[in-house]
C-alpha cells in the first residue's frame, strides 16, 4: 500500500521528525520531491530515517560518500534537488551523520555557502527585473512579473538560510565553551 503527502518545510530537521513520525507509523519514506513524499506501509518503528544537503559536493565525492554509507549499514532511501534521504534499522537506533561538533559546523558552512548564492541570484535578478519599470510593455509586465517571483524565492531562500546561521552560531559558542 502507497500513501501520498504534500507537505511543504522550509526547516529540513522539523521535515525530518515528520519523516520519522510517520516511519513510526508504518508509513516508510519511498521518494520525495518539493513538498511531495510517497510513503510504503511497513512494520511501524523499522526505520529510522536522516537528510543531508549534498549539493556542491561533486558526482566522485557523492559516489564515496554513498558507498562509505552503504558500508555503515546505511541505505539511500531517494535524493532529489540536492537533499538525500537514508534510513537505517530501527532496531539500531538513532544514528548522526555527523558525530563531531567541527564537522556538523563544516555541513552547515557548505549548506550556508549554497544557500546563500542563491538567495543573492534571485535577490539580484529580482532586482534587476523589477528595476526595469516603465514603458507598460508586455515585455515589461514579463520582466516585473519575474522579478517578483525572485524576490519571492528569495525570501523564502532566506528563512533556511537564518536557521542554518542560528545553529551554526549555536555549535560555535557551544564548542568555545567546552574548549
Amino acid at each position: 500500500m502507497e500513501k501520498v503527502a504534500y507537505r511543504f518545510y522550509l526547516d529540513d530537521e522539523k521535515e525530518e521528525k515528520w519523516i520519522n513520525e510517520m516511519a513510526a507509523q508504518g508509513w516508510h519514506l519511498k521518494k520525495f520531491s518539493l513538498g511531495r513524499f510517497t510513503f510504503t506501509k511497513g512494520e511501524p518503528g523499522a526505520f529510522v530515517y536522516r537528510n543531508e544537503f549534498v549539493a556542491g559536493k561533486s558526482s566522485m565525492e557523492k559516489k564515496d560518500y554513498f558507498e562509505f554509507l552503504k558500508d555503515s549499514g546505511i541505505a539511500i532511501v531517494h535524493e532529489f534537488g540536492g537533499w538525500v534521504y537514508m534510513k537505517k534499522p530501527g532496531a539500531e537506533g538513532p544514528f548522526e551523520l555527523y558525530t563531531d561538533t567541527s564537522s556538523k559546523i563544516g555541513y552547515y558552512k557548505r549548506k550556508l555557502n549554497n544557500f546563500l548564492i542563491l538567495f543573492f541570484i534571485n535577490a539580484l535578478m529580482g532586482a534587476i527585473n523589477i528595476s526595469f519599470l516603465g514603458d507598460g510593455s508586455m515585455t515589461q509586465y514579463i520582466n516585473s512579473s519575474v522579478g517578483i517571483m525572485n524576490i519571492a524565492a528569495a525570501l523564502l531562500i532566506a528563512v533556511p538560510t537564518i536557521k542554518v546561521i542560528q545553529r551554526k552560531r549555536e555549535l560555535n559558542k557551544s564548542r568555545e565553551f567546552f574548549e
